[in-house]
């Protein structure tokens, strides 16, 4: 919300201080013609039909024209600058994520996902088809553009830090997968996750065993090493071709 305010002020701040210069020349002109206090004055210009044309200088009948030529002509130049900005891309890209953080703040139950690599994609696409709400944590800005046009709900930023996880929604959250790929970073996330939400469940990705045990005593509920899942999985896949094999595969 923020983000959009900031957007719309910075294409407002123009039309808005010469909207202000024209009202206040508008004022003091009234009230040379009239006589009329500020407050009169401000409010024929606001609402032109309250002038009484039976009672007025031409002058003024005149000058009234003007003014609500030049206060319609600022609607206009107000509508056209909030139309570019809602429909630039810069506007879009607000809106989206406006959009993000508003859905993101209702979520509950929800898992986080923390690295969207090729295990990060595997995740996201699984829980995509099972219909199983996550926020992604992404550090490429880029990649999360691409993410918010695919109606990902996604946060920039480094899943290290507290106030991203407790953007994402730490508190209210079952659980988070941590597919980041480097050991110590996913270590460090999992301390963190853990010491914001005790009750959620830690998945981390570990690239290294000898970092397996390191995360599992800091809090983690499983730890997953792709490359020693994918052997396994490609023993049982051996093993299949030899059905009287007696061979244990853990």
């Amino acid at each position: 919300m923020l983000r959009i305010l900031l957007l719309f002020m910075r294409r407002l701040w123009l039309p808005f201080v010469v909207f202000l210069g024209f009202s206040l020349m508008c004022v003091l002109v009234y009230r040379h013609l009239e006589g009329l206090s500020w407050q009169d004055a401000l409010f024929w210009m606001i609402h032109p039909h309250a002038i009484e044309l039976r009672h007025v200088r031409n002058a003024t009948k005149l000058f009234s024209i003007l003014v609500y030529v030049g206060v319609f002509g600022f609607q206009i130049w107000v509508a056209e600058r909030v139309a570019v900005t809602i429909f630039k891309r810069q506007g879009v890209e607000a809106w989206r994520a406006m959009v993000n953080d508003v859905t993101i703040e209702k979520l509950q139950d929800h898992f986080i996902i923390c690295g969207y690599g090729q295990v990060g994609r595997t995740v996201v696409d699984q829980l995509n088809r099972l219909k199983i709400p996550f926020v992604l944590i992404e550090s490429n800005e880029g990649l999360c553009r691409e993410l918010l046009k695919e109606k990902v709900l996604a946060i920039q930023g480094d899943a290290k830090r507290h106030d991203i996880l407790q953007s994402a929604g730490i508190d209210r959250a079952r659980g988070v997968c941590i597919v980041i790929d480097n050991d110590a970073d996913n270590l460090y996330i999992t301390v963190t996750a853990k010491a914001l939400n005790p009750k959620a469940r830690i998945i981390t990705r570990a690239g290294q065993s000898r970092y397996a045990q390191a995360m599992r005593n800091s809090g983690a509920d499983e730890v997953i090493i792709p490359e020693y899942e994918g052997g396994l999985m490609t023993g049982r896949m051996i093993a299949k071709f030899y059905p009287d094999s007696h061979t244990n595969l853990a």
